[in-house]
């Protein structure tokens, strides 16, 4: 009995309350009050939201956040500052296992230093325009670019074996040949040190064996590598400007050019005159005879 008392006691005190909400509910200011606390709590939510997001806006992004036109704008600084302060290098990954065995053929050495910077190819002696680096073994070797640069030339030629051309800033170009194969193709962009093939032989210096020809022009001119080794590649560019002389004005005719000319005139055969009167002499002694 007493569980159902408390079963008639509960229902009747539910009965009450929900007659108490209908009775509230009915009433004229319940709804028009239900209806502002709903758009207080929305209105002060979003100004909380505003708020929040102005002082994040407000704080410096981490650099995992940069936007992608910021990242490509710092990567193409970095290289900028790299090819600034990088230094030409010898055309191999390890500069200790090769030596120099042909040099550059300079004017302006002496007699022994242009014979051995001589090339002998089909029975004729040629000028060495870079140098040549082998190993003591004679084994082939990885060669590398001796400095960042965009590949402009990758073929095979029949005389030269594989060649590789980088052009870099301001004209410069560095080239490689006597390479037995190829890991570059043109149009690549390389970094230094990276391998661009492995060193072989070729038909032009057959007496070099395995080895690699590494040359450095300036604006299509020739200089020497070993002066241009481990130099920046700025100064590189700033001394061949420097070494450029300027062009002589064209000297007028003197009278020495004429009496080069009459001597000339004197070295080529003349006309002999002393035919013409061997011929006349027989009509001379024949009317003699008559």
């Amino acid at each position: 009995m007493r569980e159902e008392d408390k079963q008639h006691t509960a229902a009747r005190e539910s009965q009450s309350r929900a007659s108490k909400l209908r009775d509230a509910m009915k009433k004229s200011w319940v709804w028009p009050a239900v209806y502002l606390s709903a758009c207080a709590i929305l209105l002060g939510s979003f100004f909380f939201i505003q708020g929040t997001g102005n002082d994040q806006a407000e704080e410096p992004l981490p650099p995992d956040d940069l936007e992608w036109g910021e990242e490509s704008q710092n990567e193409e600084d970095a290289v900028e500052v790299a090819l600034e302060t990088e230094n030409l290098q010898m055309p191999v990954s390890d500069e200790d296992s090769v030596e120099i065995i042909g040099y550059y053929y300079d004017h302006e050495a002496s007699t022994e230093e242009q014979q051995a910077a001589l090339v002998y190819y089909n029975n004729m002696y040629y000028h060495n325009k870079g140098i040549d680096v082998a190993r003591e073994d004679n084994e082939t070797f990885e060669v590398t670019a001796a400095a960042s640069g965009e590949v402009v030339k990758a073929e095979k030629d029949s005389l030269l074996g594989h060649i590789v051309e980088l052009e870099h800033e301001d004209g410069l170009v560095t080239s490689y040949n006597s390479l037995e194969k190829l890991e570059v193709e043109e149009g690549d962009s390389v970094s230094q040190g990276d391998v661009l093939g492995m060193a072989g032989r070729n038909l032009y210096n057959t007496d070099a064996g395995v080895h690699a020809h590494f040359e450095v022009r300036s604006n299509g001119e020739a200089l020497n590598p070993v002066d241009m080794l481990h130099q920046p590649m700025s100064e590189i560019v700033n001394a061949d400007e420097k070494e450029e002389e300027p062009k002589e004005e064209p000297k007028e005719e003197t009278d020495t050019e004429d009496q080069g000319d009459e001597d000339l005139e004197e070295m080529l055969p003349q006309e002999d005159d002393t035919q013409d009167e061997e011929e006349e002499q027989p009509e001379e002694n024949e009317e003699d005879v008559e």
